[in-house]
């Protein structure tokens, strides 16, 4: 049986002077380059919604031990508004790197989307591309990306109806996909619609099959409890999909990964004791999860690295999702692999009253 073992852990980013300045790190998204360099976008912020928040870049060359700050994506010289949200980093198979940036004045603003392109690994960026994600830009934000075999990229997001494309009070899952390396995107459509249960966070992966396996934060609105992640799949690139299931496990945002062995690697938000993050390898089909046999990545009460931040439990509330969301102190986990097979796993965490980035380095065993 295939089981996963932690190597280690790293820090990605920490305020060096936490005592002098604030700085809210939150919100990683990791890729691997071709050379096994790796790459990581987060916002940083003097606060967690801030509107002096940049989107920076960081690099690894030691497999995710140690990290170099590189700087913003998109200064606040090149773009006046400065509250941005990394909405996704993926590598072209022609080896350019592309971000998706998200810019608004206010948190519940409508998003204005931005692409940047870097063809030498994030040394330096072009000129922002302006995306147009209508007709739903006026009810969610767009932005999660996701990089396809073949080249392709898919777009993912959602939003409270408007009682005109959607209907008010319902739930939309959004979903876009490009060809042309993100020059281009299709009209947006939603993949799901719901009054209840809701379903957030829509993550995605290709799985070996060429199928898309969607996971869903998903959480009852009658009962203000959240349920099981649910899944689902499509044999058309996201066009249609399956029926949302129950995916095995417990917890909130998930990021999902298509391991090299063709396992689905799924690390979710545990919002209910023992608070943490947590990690599950799926059975070979790459669908089937159990929680019995998760692995603990990092934990609150007690701290699996270091102090735990103070009342955690009382910030991290499963209940009342849309505002609990507002003062979250740990979570967003983003996935990537390395050529010798090392999965390598990033996330926020509030530690000591600092919110900062931490990696961990894992390892399947067959």
């Amino acid at each position: 049986m295939a089981s996963l073992k932690v190597l280690d852990h790293a820090v990605l980013y920490i305020n060096p002077e936490p005592h002098r300045v604030s700085e809210y790190v939150l919100a990683p998204y990791l890729v691997t380059m071709p050379d096994d360099t790796l790459l990581c976008v987060c916002r940083h912020g003097t606060a967690r919604e801030s509107g002096d928040g940049l989107v920076k870049l960081h690099r690894s060359t030691d497999g995710g031990l140690t990290w170099q700050c590189m700087g913003p994506v998109l200064g606040s010289a090149e773009h006046p508004v400065g509250n941005q949200w990394a909405g996704g980093l993926a590598v072209l198979p022609d080896d350019e790197l592309i971000v998706w940036i998200k810019i608004r004045e206010r948190l519940d603003d409508p998003a204005g989307n931005v692409l940047l392109r870097s063809a030498d690994g994030g040394e330096s960026w072009s000129g922002q591309e302006s995306i147009d994600v209508e007709p739903y830009g006026a009810i969610g934000g767009i932005g999660q990306m996701t990089g396809l075999a073949d080249g392709a990229l898919i777009a993912t997001g959602e939003g409270k109806g408007d009682n005109d494309l959607v209907p008010e009070g319902s739930w939309a899952n959004l979903i876009t996909r490009s060809g042309d390396g993100g020059r281009s995107w299709d009209p947006v459509q939603p993949t799901l619609v719901s009054e209840n249960p809701y379903y957030f966070d829509l993550a995605v992966t290709q799985l070996t099959n060429d199928h898309l396996l969607a996971a869903y934060w998903t959480h009852d609105m009658t009962t203000d409890r959240g349920v099981n992640v649910h899944l689902s799949t499509s044999s058309d690139l996201g066009r249609t999909w399956t029926v949302p299931r129950d995916g095995g496990f417990w917890g909130q945002r998930t990021a999902i990964f298509t391991l090299q062995s063709g396992r689905v690697l799924a690390v979710t938000n545990h919002r209910r004791p023992p608070l943490g993050i947590r990690a599950l390898l799926s059975e070979a089909d790459g669908t089937t999860f159990h929680e019995a046999e998760h692995v603990e990545l990092w934990g609150v009460a007690p701290a699996v690295v270091r102090a735990a931040p103070t009342l955690a439990a009382q910030q991290d509330n499963e209940q009342d999702a849309l505002n609990a969301w507002h003062f979250f102190t740990f979570g967003m986990p983003s996935i990537t692999q390395l050529s010798d097979g090392t999965i390598v796993v990033a996330y926020y965490v509030t530690e000591e009253s600092v919110t900062y980035v931490r990696c961990c380095r894992l390892r399947e065993n067959r």
